[in-house]
């Protein structure tokens, strides 16, 4: 019996061990990041690990310009992340749409430090938007 408490203690020791290491490797990411698109938020991306791993939601404005006049937002869509997963200096995720459909996003640290989000799924059009980390 005793062989299996140890066993089960190493077991455990090592599964948190791990967990902190996972938690080290994304700490940079973590809180609250913010993008413009014509001078309007267009992307919140929250991060955090209050689950062991990380996660979070993404809120997506759809912004217009009238012909002529200044940009506006005419939708916000907010979402969980669905299957985060980091890669060295990428975080992927998707999101689910209303129809099911889901969209898949790549966030990218570049060597310089600078964050920028793109959506994998929306088109050769869609725009590839710098983050900021908020306070």
């Amino acid at each position: 019996m005793k062989g299996w408490s140890a066993i089960f203690v190493l077991a455990a020791a090592a599964a948190v061990g791990n967990a902190m290491a996972e938690s080290q490797q994304y700490a940079d990411w973590l809180g609250v990041w913010h993008a413009e698109l014509d001078g309007q938020p267009s992307v919140t991306l929250t991060l955090a690990d209050d689950t062991g791993s990380i996660g979070g939601t993404v809120v997506l404005n759809l912004i217009e310009k009238e012909p002529g006049g200044s940009a506006h937002i005419v939708q916000t869509d907010v979402h969980v992340l669905m299957n985060p997963r980091m890669e060295q200096n990428r975080l992927s995720f998707a999101c689910k749409k209303p129809s099911g459909e889901l969209i898949h996003f790549a966030v990218v640290r570049n060597a310089d430090g600078v964050v920028t989000i793109h959506c994998m799924d929306c088109g050769a059009g869609a725009p590839t938007v710098q983050l900021t980390r908020g306070n």
